[in-house]
């Protein structure tokens, strides 16, 4: 099983270098279940600040917590709280177009019919029938058997 990426309800910018995934847990347990807390650093980027996700549950604590934490104070870091946007919905795939004529080739290649015998001995033709791949056998010779193999 594959794990989803964590996506948290509230996100936190201009956070202390040393802040921690239980410290920012923490920072958000008194108005409401913690359901996940994530810190992002970007050490390969110079001048890009790390990133706090967090899931908050219910959604009433959610709006508690950017009001009350927006603008904070954490070691001498002032703290940007703001919802994660939601996606923007994706637009239905479009059917991928047929070549023109396809259909009428496809309609004018009649498919190979198979005689059959009535029972008064008379030849029938029965439905159309699609072409079968022909079976390959592959033989061995051992000390002391035959196989056949398909």
């Amino acid at each position: 099983m594959r794990a989803a990426p964590f996506k948290g309800n509230i996100i936190i910018w201009n956070m202390p270098d040393d802040f921690t995934e239980a410290q920012l847990a923490a920072l958000f347990d008194e108005f409401g279940l913690v359901l996940g807390a994530k810190i992002d650093r970007f050490p390969h980027e110079p001048g890009r600040t790390a990133r706090g996700l967090v899931d908050l549950a219910p959604a009433k604590a959610v709006d508690k917590a950017i009001e009350a934490l927006d603008g904070t104070r954490v070691e001498a870091a002032k703290l940007k709280v703001r919802r994660v946007p939601d996606a923007p919905p994706r637009p239905p795939k479009a059917k991928p177009a047929a070549a023109p004529g396809a259909e009428a080739q496809a309609a004018r290649r009649p498919l190979p019919q198979r005689p059959m015998a009535s029972a008064r001995g008379e030849a029938v033709v029965s439905a159309p029938v699609a072409p079968r791949k022909p079976i390959v056998e592959y033989r061995s010779l051992s000390a002391r058997k035959f196989a056949v193999t398909r």
